[in-house]
């Protein structure tokens, strides 16, 4: 039975995200409902009932000035089935919280200006925002964005970690003594009445706690607070707490500053913040004014812009060495004259939330950064890359080498946008077509990856977001793409419409003896949120988290970089290897049974000379490239490729028909054993392959000796495939049409012959049965291949929908096999013919 985790398609957030199981599919997917009662059509998420505090714009304002409290903010939807199954740890981690740190919604539909402002595209979004001190009659404010798991233990401590801390660490008696007589910075400029106590809390624990962080954050300019702590595990204790008899802990101590020496005023009520803060309130100074508020048209320009540039990094000379040029990802650079900040030389105004808003759309894809060309040192950048009007856009296109020589200009930010995108490598995700989707089957079941996940698409090429997940997580999963699936196809996986992405795995065991394996798998389409890259990562991340556990990142990374030390050196330039191509000439040098080499990697292709097919041969060609630059140096293995419709009658003898292409053999010269490709024809996805034989953990099968390759062909010129059966029909003419007909005749005679034949052997079998019982099957063993298959194959009753789905893999089995079958007839056939011509010429 075949699962599905819950998705956040709604939201934009990643990480573990602990799953139920939903849906039920009609053939590979058993989508399991969801159990979880789910809110009626336009039912409020959060009722009055709740701990959550619901903000409009004048509310979020107003949370924004508030100097006091640690708010965190969620943005929602009402109808959003993922903030739906969030709500209710949401509430908890509000209700664990309560008094210490403010939690709050935001409803997009009915706040739309506020999500604008906080660049909020997708929900749930969750927002934590830290108070700042006042700085120059000012409030800042510090945004960080919540990506981690959908539990409230993980928000309750992500919150915890990052909750300013204003409590001053008493490590012993020097420090105390400068404590008592300075308190504590946020003191400095507050009244007289704010430093006639110090707060003092003894504690036993090693880190501060967010309860005593929160009374600080409150009494900022009002009190001290400062804390010490017991020494160590074996309950000695600290010189401070010797000094004022302390043996229980936690103990809090109110002290006047201007008497050190008295004794203290022990507290002796609950640890809880209610009472605390009741006790500390009563000895604080007065609360501190607020600050005016920002008046300017400039200030208030200022505050919109900061919130517009979500995203955008801001490039200097130095970020761009340190950031932008030594690494791979695509970049578009935006070169601005006047103030980004707002105020009367600002910049166009609309031009700032519109490179915020590009950097949503390439977020995963490329970087967004913002050249301010008024300043000297924006000036130089500028000049640098050649601008000399604005505003200007530059895209660094993805890969090494960038530099201000390799920058594309662009005329508007929609095209900046489509040459970013597009930058990115097309070879780390193999394209199907309807007839290869065995592949699918076959790169999840080697199990070589968490996962194998294919996007249905109506597009003839990888688009850029998928391209973009693929560099993401290639160390976790395997990727392909589908092009123009027929509803049918779409059927078989229960997906109704495109796009669509499908990640399959093998349900417990790998391939079992006879090759078959369970799988499992889950989808993500549009009816689970956008079809956007944060959405979509966060899908990815609940399945490598369920399949890998929480650290599965770093288990595939050095599981790479210890496959990396077994190959041995591989240098380090990063340029393209060169990748022979295997013909007559040099066939038997490189892979025959005298050949120095190991074991011999071939990619086999359609080497069509057409244009269409030339430009596909080439991404091909860098994916193998891309492969012997990851066997640099390995004496082991080396990497070829064949003109497979070419040379036809060397992947038939590997059990490889033309619907397999593009794939790959790994053959060994010297034991003669070979091993076809299972997994994706991608960079990674062949180099797990050949990870995968030469460490023994990829099965191999023994091969009779390969037909030679025909040096009197010329690939150039030759017919393919169906153009060259059709050639040789012709062909043969009438002058040949005798022999055909004794070809018929002589076949016909040899059927009745064989029938004739089995009809007397089940009429003995019968007269034996009477005494022997019933008779026996044959025996696989005794089968063709094609005889194997057909008795394999399944009869299902019209409900049994994992049956259906195995059947319909038995039939595309068979087919390519009867495929196969056919090629090797006509192969056989045209050698026959080219046999008699040769005897006619003699």
């Amino acid at each position: 039975q075949l699962r599905t985790w819950q998705t956040r398609g709604c939201g934009e957030a990643a990480g573990d995200h602990s799953g139920a199981t939903m849906g039920l599919t009609r053939t590979l997917l058993a989508l399991i409902a969801a159990g979880s009662a789910s809110s009626a059509a336009g039912q409020a998420l959060y009722g009055k009932a709740s701990p959550i505090t619901l903000l409009d714009k004048r509310g979020f304002a107003a949370m924004q000035t508030d100097p006091e409290r640690v708010w965190v903010v969620e943005f929602y939807a009402d109808w959003c089935g993922h903030c739906k199954q969030f709500a209710p740890a949401y509430e908890k981690a509000a209700a664990s919280l309560a008094g210490l740190v403010g939690f709050a919604g935001v409803n997009a539909d009915k706040s739309k200006d506020v999500m604008r402002d906080q660049a909020v595209s997708g929900y749930p979004t969750i927002k934590v925002y830290l108070p700042g001190l006042n700085t120059n009659g000012k409030l800042s404010k510090k945004v960080l964005d919540y990506d981690g798991p959908r539990t409230a233990k993980a928000l309750v401590d992500f919150v915890s970690a990052r909750a300013p801390n204003l409590v001053v660490n008493l490590s012993d008696e020097k420090s105390l003594a400068k404590y008592l007589a300075e308190g504590a910075a946020h003191l400095a400029d507050a009244p007289a009445a704010a430093s006639e106590f110090r707060a003092i809390l003894i504690s036993a624990k090693d880190e501060t706690s967010l309860l005593l962080k929160s009374l600080a954050l409150r009494l900022s300019g009002r009190l001290a607070v400062g804390e010490a702590r017991r020494a160590g595990d074996d309950g000695s204790t600290t010189a401070i707490a010797n000094k004022f008899g302390i043996s229980t802990y936690p103990s809090l101590l109110l002290l006047r500053a201007d008497a050190p020496d008295a004794p203290p005023e022990v507290y002796s009520g609950e640890m809880k913040y209610a009472q605390l803060w009741e006790f500390l309130e009563a000895k604080a100074g007065p609360a501190p004014d607020p600050p005016a508020p920002a008046s300017s048209a400039k200030s208030t320009g200022s505050a919109a812009a900061r919130r517009s540039l979500s995203g955008v990094s801001t490039v200097t000379d130095s970020f761009l060495e340190a950031e932008v040029v030594t690494g791979d990802g695509a970049w578009v650079l935006a070169f601005e004259q006047g103030a980004t900040d707002g105020g009367d030389d600002a910049a166009d105004a609309a031009r700032i939330p519109a490179l915020s808003k590009l950097a949503g759309q390439l977020r995963g894809q490329a970087n967004v950064g913002l050249v301010n060309a008024s300043e000297p040192a924006g000036a130089l950048l500028a000049a640098r890359f050649g601008v000399t009007e604005f505003p200007a856009l530059r895209v660094l296109p993805y890969g090494e080498g960038k530099s201000p020589e390799t920058a594309i200009p662009t005329a508007d930010i929609a095209a900046a946008r489509k040459s970013a995108g597009e930058s990115l490598p097309v070879d780390s995700v193999q394209v199907f077509n309807e007839a290869q989707m065995d592949g699918l089957f076959n790169a999840a079941a080697t199990g070589e990856t968490l996962a194998s996940c294919v996007l249905f698409t109506d597009k003839t090429s990888p688009p850029p977001l998928i391209r973009a997940l693929a560099l993401n997580f290639k160390y976790a999963f395997s990727f392909g793409m589908v092009a123009g699936a027929s509803p049918n196809a779409l059927g078989q996986f229960q997906l109704s419409k495109m796009p669509a992405l499908l990640c399959l795995w093998p349900n417990g065991a790998m391939l079992r003896a006879d090759r078959t394996v369970d799988l499992t798998g889950a989808k993500y389409d549009e009816s689970d949120g956008p079809m956007g890259f944060n959405q979509m990562a966060t899908f990815l991340a609940d399945i490598a988290h369920k399949r890998g556990g929480p650290d599965w990142l770093a288990k595939q990374m050095a599981k790479e970089q210890a496959e990396e030390k077994t190959r041995g050196p591989r240098g380090g330039s990063g340029k393209e290897e060169e990748v022979v191509e295997l013909t007559a000439a040099n066939f038997e040098e490189f892979c025959g049974e005298g050949a120095s080499v190991g074991l011999c990697a071939i990619g086999l292709l359609d080497g069509d000379r057409s244009a269409a097919k030339t430009e596909l041969r080439a991404a091909q060609l860098r994916t193998l490239s891309g492969l012997a630059a990851r066997r640099r140096g390995d004496p082991a293995v080396r990497v070829f490729w064949l003109d497979a419709t070419c040379h036809d009658e060397f992947a038939p003898a590997l059990d490889i028909s033309d619907a397999d292409l593009p794939t790959m053999a790994v053959i060994s010269p010297s034991k003669k054993r070979f091993a076809k490709l299972l997994g994706t024809f991608t960079v990674e996805g062949t180099a797990r392959f050949v990870n995968g034989v030469v460490s023994g953990r990829v099965s191999t099968s023994p091969f009779q000796p390969l037909p030679k390759l025909d040096g009197t062909l010329s690939c150039d010129t030759t017919l393919r495939g169906a153009a060259k059966w059709a050639a040789l029909e012709a062909e043969s003419g009438e002058d040949e049409m005798e022999d055909t007909v004794a070809e018929i005749l002589a076949e016909e005679e040899e059927r009745r012959r064989a029938l004739l034949e089995e009809l007397a052997a089940d009429k003995s079998a019968e007269i034996e049965s009477e005494d022997s019982g019933p008779t026996s099957r044959k025996d696989k063993g005794e089968m063709s291949e094609m005889e194997r298959l057909e008795a394999e194959l399944e009869e299902c009753g019209s409900h049994d929908l994992l049956c259906s789905a195995r059947r319909d893999k038995q039939l595309r089995t068979i087919e390519k096999r009867r495929a196969l079958e056919e090629q090797l007839r006509k192969i056989a056939k045209a050698k026959k013919k080219k046999t008699k011509k040769r005897a006619q010429a003699n």
